[in-house]
């Protein structure tokens, strides 16, 4: 599962919600969530705000080691 749409299911939003919620479309939406398209960084921004989480969370960026 995609990490867009598992944050979104965690907060117990509906694609509907939170496509109204962002300004956006339900098909842009599912795009993101089925990696067809991205988001852009202000997107991104608003999707961390709204999900309450971290754009790493959301991009499933691991935190960089320090050696």
């Amino acid at each position: 599962m995609n990490n867009y749409r598992k944050a979104r299911e965690q907060k117990g939003y509906t694609a509907q919600e939170a496509a109204t919620s962002l300004g956006i479309s339900i098909t842009t939406l599912s795009s993101w969530e089925n990696d067809k398209t991205y988001p852009t960084a202000l997107k991104l921004i608003e999707l961390c705000r709204l999900y309450e989480c971290s754009a790493d969370e959301l991009l499933g960026v691991e935190p960089l080691k320090h050696v």
